[in-house]
């Protein structure tokens, strides 16, 4: 743009504007610090120039705009169309440049000029948007001579196709008479545009209504912004993007397949026991081989087809379909890619590799689920069955239809619910001596009273507290009612010798439980010898050495062991004199037809004899009838527990079987 001659007479006009027009620019950029940078102290000097001398029309001299803080206007008309007062004679200069100072202020000028660097740009312009001051910085800052930048308008300092958003801008401000914000572009020496945030403020001074202005250059912010969003959706090993892409792609994928009634499909991708090439070739060559697997999936990926790392070893493939069937067969045609181009051989210093791939499928929306499914569940489920097939197989998510998935669910959430209201309680059964009949012990059973559905059996409820992680907690609040419950029955009167209580396999293996046991004996006083853990042959053959390990810790503080559900678990008995037992508790399935079974009346009969042999108790569980009981008198089986006795019953129903003599203690020896 041509910079056009400044009469002499438009000059004087504009230096006289700003004359009287000095205090008001003064406090509006106080304000506009003030609001900007809330720590700072805005401080202006003031000098009185001398009045700049008229310049003839046509006059050759330079304009007398030497002075650092001059301020000169032209009466170009803006892009408002506003015209512009005039004045016939100058007026004293109040000189708004903060470097402009007598020697008495200079030290407050130059702290003001700090604070006026610390913003790109700082101006005041009129109702029209003509410049009223700029600060020396924004000079530099914009690359324009100050008699210059005076001749423009903000709009001029604005590319084309931003001037609307500025206007907009400059509306808000207007209208709110707050401190109003955008992002645009300011043409530096009208022509490098630089990326800034533009502050408007409106000034409503009676001699200076107008705005105030600040802005920051933030390209530099952008860059930092994009740099850290591709790190953030980005793998920086074979630069595919993330797993947080891929979640982003999956929301939006799904979205359109519901908008537009389409369908979208996900394979994820896992390399087949990948970690054999870290173990056998070390990490580097596993690096290099998943950099060339991802180079290998992007080359077999066609237009439209999405390709992410999720994982170490495991990649994914997004992609668009218009029906369900399409959706299978170019699915189908994606995994027979991605399969061939991964069983191509590798080479990694001089050493041919091969490798393959298991691939999960899945359909979106399906058949069953419709919109409420998720492809990355779906498709994870789907290459888990492909991993458990072998490997090297491509497996389709399918639709489940099952109700028992959905009461599983919603079982699932009772059991938190009941965990947190305290709708736990023990009930006891009794263990009596086979001969005389008087109750030894009790096996503390916990029941779930659901307010729903009233009594949930264990079985149901038991396995799924294991898969959720919430049987160490009930296990552990097991333990301590039941030795509370002992100590509680001693006070009253009626002293069993013992309370067994079942350890699961994940309570066994929890690196607190022995501290927990030694918790719970502190806290109630029970003699630990009165405390039987009952535990399952699995659970001893699962890690032998840390389970003898930890069976003699407890075994040293008095705790006795019973091995549950003898005869249904490991063939080998060899166990039997590794660990420190001291009673086996014979299946009930075995005592279910002991009457009318051969095979397991000589099963019962070898394990009286192991059991006596090896120096153990010997408890049948389940037992029924009054000649099961004497069968197993017969054969020397020491106690017995099942519904002959009793069934499970709370402590207080208990205690009435004793009262009413429908029970009777074991007379102590």
């Amino acid at each position: 743009m041509p910079v056009k001659r400044i009469t002499a007479q438009r000059l004087n006009a504009w230096i006289a504007l700003a004359g009287q027009t000095s205090v008001a620019v003064r406090a509006t950029v106080r304000t506009l610090i003030a609001t900007t940078l809330p720590n700072c102290i805005v401080r202006f000097a003031t000098v009185e120039a001398t009045p700049a001398p008229v310049l003839a029309t046509g006059s050759h001299d330079s304009l007398p705009l030497t002075h650092p803080g001059s301020i000169s206007h032209s009466a170009r008309g803006t892009k408002t169309g506003r015209p512009v007062p005039a004045s016939a004679s100058p007026a004293p200069l109040h000189l708004l440049h903060p470097a402009a100072v007598n020697e008495p202020e200079r030290a407050p000028s130059v702290a003001t000029e700090a604070t006026l660097a610390a913003v790109d740009f700082v101006a005041q312009v009129d109702a029209s948007l003509r410049f009223c001051y700029v600060s020396a910085g924004s000079i530099e800052f914009l690359g324009y001579h100050r008699d210059y930048l005076s001749s423009l308008t903000l709009h001029e300092l604005v590319p084309s196709h931003e001037i609307d958003e500025l206007d907009a801008l400059v509306a808000r401000a207007q209208q709110s008479g707050k401190l109003e914000t955008a992002t645009l572009h300011l043409l530096k020496s009208l022509t490098t545009p630089i990326l800034v945030e533009l502050r408007i403020l409106a000034t409503h001074a009676p001699d200076l209504p107008g705005f105030a202005l600040a802005a920051f250059e933030v390209s530099q912010w952008r860059d930092r912004e994009a740099a850290l969003r591709h790190a953030l959706n980005h793998d920086s090993l074979t630069g595919l993007e993330n797993l947080t892409a891929l979640k982003s792609a999956l929301d939006a994928a799904q979205a359109e397949a519901i908008h537009t009634h389409t369908h979208a499909a996900l394979l994820l991708v896992d390399i087949d026991d990948f970690q054999r090439i870290n173990r056998a070739l070390g990490y580097d060559a596993g690096d290099d081989m998943l950099r060339e697997t991802a180079r290998r999936i992007q080359h077999a990926a066609r237009a439209g087809e999405r390709v992410t790392r999720v994982a170490s070893d495991e990649f994914a493939v997004l992609f668009s379909a218009g029906t369900s069937a399409e959706a299978a067969t170019a699915a189908e045609d994606v995994a027979r890619r991605v399969l061939s181009a991964i069983a191509q051989p590798y080479r990694y210093r001089g050493q041919h590799t091969h490798l393959s791939a298991s691939i999960g499928a899945a359909i979106f929306p399906d058949e069953i689920e419709q919109d409420s499914s998720s492809l990355l569940r779906m498709a994870d489920h789907a290459l888990a069955q492909a991993k458990t097939s072998g490997g090297n197989i491509v497996v389709f998510h399918v639709p489940d239809d099952d109700p028992r998935n959905a009461e599983r669910l919603n079982l699932e959430a009772d059991l938190y619910e009941g965990v947190r209201n305290g709708e736990f309680s023990l009930h006891f059964q009794p263990i009596t001596q086979s001969r005389g009949g008087g109750v030894v012990g009790v096996e503390a059973l916990i029941r779930w009273q659901h307010p729903v559905h009233g009594l949930v059996p264990p079985t149901a409820f038991i396995p799924l507290a294991e898969s959720i992680g919430l049987i160490n907690y009930l296990g552990n609040w097991v333990l301590k009612a039941a030795c509370m419950q002992l100590v509680q029955w001693d006070s009253e009167g009626f002293v069993l010798d013992y309370v067994s209580v079942n350890v699961s396999p994940q309570q066994f293996r929890d690196k607190r439980f022995t501290q927990n046991v030694k918790e719970a004996l502190q806290l109630t006083g029970l003699d630990p010898s009165r405390l039987v853990f009952e535990i399952t042959e699995s659970l001893l053959m699962h890690d032998p050495e840390e389970a003898t390990r930890l069976l003699e810790t407890l075994a040293a503080l008095g705790i006795a062991f019973a091995v549950d559900d003898f005869g249904t678990g490991y063939s080998s008995l060899s166990y039997l004199q590794r660990f420190p037992l001291s009673k086996l508790k014979i299946d009930r399935s075995f005592i279910e037809n002991l009457l009318t079974s051969r095979n397991n009346q000589a099963i019962v009969a070898a394990v009286v004899g192991l059991a006596k042999s090896l120096g153990l108790e010997l408890v049948a569980e389940g037992v029924e009838t009054q000649a099961q009981r004497e069968l197993l008198i017969e054969m020397g089986c020491d106690q017995i527990q099942g519904w002959l006795i009793s069934k499970a019953l709370p402590a207080g129903d208990l205690m009435r079987c004793f009262q009413d003599k429908t029970l009777f203690l074991q007379a102590p020896l």
